[in-house]
């Protein structure tokens, strides 16, 4: 019972965060992961944004699409709108700067879908991609997951062409 005397405080503390919007650590984590994807994008070179270790695998380009498209579906759900495009595939998925374009505007997408959704946005369960509907801070915390695990996937990506991963910003 004094265990639940605990908890109970603490829950009403995080449901009333998640009803004022975005908790700042929540925001935090986005931010950093969006300065560490775009870390990687920027030591690439232009001239491997088509590289891919082995046949049948993505491109360094595709790998990034493939992070910030999982994270703008997520957020769009939040506001439960339809995604927006944000860039265009037969540029950033050949040219550097286009890339890292396309990257920095779906985390600004996110966080500013953050940012501004409301209380009863925040508090809707949802479906995505097949699976059981989950409160949308469910959904922003298993996308920023799939984000770092799909960031570190590219690390032979850059070490096979010399460059040396930047180093991960962790919180401190």
């Amino acid at each position: 019972m004094r265990h639940l005397r605990l908890v109970i405080p603490a829950l009403l503390v995080a449901s009333s965060a998640l009803a004022q919007g975005a908790p700042a650590a929540l925001l935090a984590d986005w931010q950093r992961d969006k300065a560490n994807v775009l870390a990687y994008v920027d030591a690439m070179p232009e001239s491997a944004m088509a590289f891919r270790p082995t046949p049948g695998v993505r491109t360094f380009a595709q790998q990034f699409d493939h992070i910030v498209g999982t994270n703008v579906d997520v957020a769009a759900l939040l506001l439960q709108q339809q995604a927006p495009t944000l860039g265009d595939s037969a540029q950033y998925l050949h040219h550097k700067a286009a890339l890292r374009a396309y990257v920095a505007a779906t985390y600004d997408y996110v966080l500013s879908a953050m940012s501004r959704a409301t209380p009863a946005q925040w508090n809707r369960s949802a479906p995505i991609y097949g699976m059981p509907p989950q409160l949308p801070a469910r959904w922003l915390e298993l996308s920023h997951e799939h984000s770092i695990w799909t960031l570190g996937q590219v690390v032979p990506y850059l070490r096979l062409n010399g460059v040396t991963p930047p180093s991960y910003s962790i919180p401190l």
